[in-house]
């Protein structure tokens, strides 16, 4: 008897490996990661259905009264200093781009402003309230208005990083004109027909922008005029750079260029002349090249240095 019990102690029972279904563990993994899913975005819903209901017990008729008063003092404030700076800057001629391009800076203090003072003087509504609405707006706005949010975030990049501004003379593709504004949406530039072109700001920031003053009040004007080969180059030189310091418009502080080029136009070999002077300020820049041209052809004639040809400005 004790031998018996000695040997059913003695004895070892051994179960060997446990198969385990890999396939229902993942079904069991993706079913709680769909609970956890699910109830997050039950979470989500929930504390946006809170903040709404909070916003409407904040929210009255006269609330929304004050909230459109708000809003149009704004607007019509906004018009009143962008005029205001205007007109500074046309008396005062010589900060004239520098007044300008503080317009669209003050414009966008001015609105952030309002809509902080809406916020926290008139809805003044929980921290927590404000953070969920923010939240749940941003996510349905960034998806409804995507090239919108494109073309704000442009006009703060180009706000900020300032690669043109108010004044400045750009090139954009096949337009070429002064900047008028920088807004949020888009700028505007007017072209020497003066036709208004609006350039959304996405397009801005993805297209090369010539910029020909950089923020300087004078820039640099080129006047082209092809000759004959057989005209005394030097004298004709001499006569161009006499046209370009006679000018009304010249800005004398830099230097003046004569370049003559070989070139071949309709066929025949000419001299083309390049004049390149610098215009006192950029609003003259085309009459500045007329006057250039004019000026130089007056004198040619007058000297019969090329009688009986027909001169040919391609500026």
């Amino acid at each position: 008897m004790q031998d018996t019990l000695a040997q059913q102690t003695d004895t070892t029972v051994i179960i060997g490996p446990v198969q385990i279904d890999t396939t229902l563990m993942d079904t069991v993994k993706l079913d709680t990661a769909r609970v956890d899913t699910s109830s997050n975005l039950e979470q989500v819903a929930q504390d946006t259905d809170k903040a709404l209901s909070e916003i409407e017990n904040l929210i009255s008729v006269g609330v929304i009264l004050a909230i459109i008063i708000a809003l149009i003092i704004t607007y019509f404030l906004n018009r009143f200093v962008v005029v205001v700076l205007e007109n500074l800057s046309e008396q005062f001629t010589s900060y004239r781009l520098g007044i300008k391009r503080m317009v669209p800076v003050v414009r966008l203090v001015i609105w952030a402003f309002a809509i902080y003072i809406i916020i926290a003087g008139i809805i003044t509504p929980p921290m927590s309230t404000i953070i969920t609405v923010l939240a749940s707006v941003g996510i349905a706005v960034g998806f409804a208005a995507q090239d919108i949010l494109k073309n704000i975030f442009g006009g703060f990049i180009i706000i900020m990083d300032r690669p043109f501004q108010v004044g400045d003379k750009i090139q954009v593709a096949e337009h070429y004109g002064e900047v008028l504004s920088i807004g949020l949406r888009s700028s505007r530039i007017v072209t020497p027909d003066d036709s208004v072109v609006t350039i959304p700001n996405s397009e801005l920031m993805n297209t090369a922008v010539s910029n020909a003053n950089s923020s300087a009040l004078d820039c640099q004007v080129v006047a082209e005029i092809f000759l004959p080969m057989n005209v005394d180059v030097d004298a004709v030189k001499r006569i161009a750079y006499r046209a370009a310091v006679s000018s009304r418009y010249v800005y004398l502080q830099k230097p003046i260029a004569i370049i003559a080029l070989n070139e071949v136009h309709e066929e025949n070999f000419v001299l083309k002349l390049r004049v390149k002077a610098y215009v006192l300020d950029i609003r003259y820049e085309f009459p500045f090249k007329s006057d250039m041209t004019e000026l130089i052809l007056s004198e040619l004639k007058q000297r019969d240095i090329l009688p009986n040809q027909k001169y040919i400005d391609k500026s």
